[in-house]
């Protein structure tokens, strides 16, 4: 930015070109812009672009649901941002250039309640069943925590089925869906969150395997 007092100058306002003018405390101030905006388009940037507009779209398709897993350690960020930053080092192989999720390393679900451990998982004709592993006897741990089961299908619906920890050595949580195939469903996880909504787990992924 430049200030001119040359009377010659006059009253000076609005643009020409890259300059735009205008008049303060009795002085003419130029201002000058770039004639082309900076916006560098690198390979590795619009590579490192596509990773996170990929990111922010799974986000999206979880409807929401996976704000209630991130609520630690936020330090001014939001759920989504949590996501975004945690899962971007997670999920992609970084030695391809054509980005692509890996669902069973993205955590919709992140915090220092101990992960959720999965004895068993089946696909019936009922939907998905999960047998799961209470672990009372971890810290953190407490039968009055919420669970959150959630299955995104390929076609974008979301299955989604909530319950308490509850007191026996192990718990079952069904996601209801009649004639569910394997090769219908995206991703499937599940993770608790202190029955005061301030705590959560890192999410558990779950494979699913077809009931004998």
């Amino acid at each position: 930015m430049s200030t001119s007092q040359n009377p010659l100058a006059g009253h000076m306002r609005k643009s020409m070109g890259n300059f735009t003018t205008l008049r303060s405390r009795s002085k003419n101030i130029i201002r000058s812009k770039p004639y082309e905006p900076i916006d560098p388009k690198t390979e590795g940037q619009l590579v490192q672009r596509s990773k996170f507009k990929l990111l922010t779209e799974v986000y999206h398709s979880f409807g929401g649901i996976t704000n209630t897993g991130f609520v630690e350690n936020m330090k001014n960020m939001t759920a989504y941002n949590l996501f975004l930053s945690i899962n971007y080092h997670l999920v992609y192989d970084h030695n391809s250039k054509n980005p692509v999720i890996d669902y069973t390393r993205l955590l919709v679900s992140k915090g220092s309640i101990p992960k959720i451990k999965v004895l068993e998982s089946n696909l019936t004709k009922e939907g998905i069943i999960v047998t799961f592993k209470t672990s009372l006897e971890l810290p953190k741990v407490s039968p009055t925590d919420e669970l959150t089961a959630i299955a995104r299908l390929k076609n974008d619906e979301l299955l989604i089925e909530f319950q308490v920890r509850g007191v026996e050595e192990t718990g079952t949580i069904v996601l209801e869906y009649p004639n569910l195939k394997a090769e219908d469903v995206e991703c499937c996880y599940l993770f608790a969150r202190s029955m005061n909504g301030k705590l959560s787990s890192n999410s558990t992924y779950i494979e699913l395997k077809l009931a004998s």
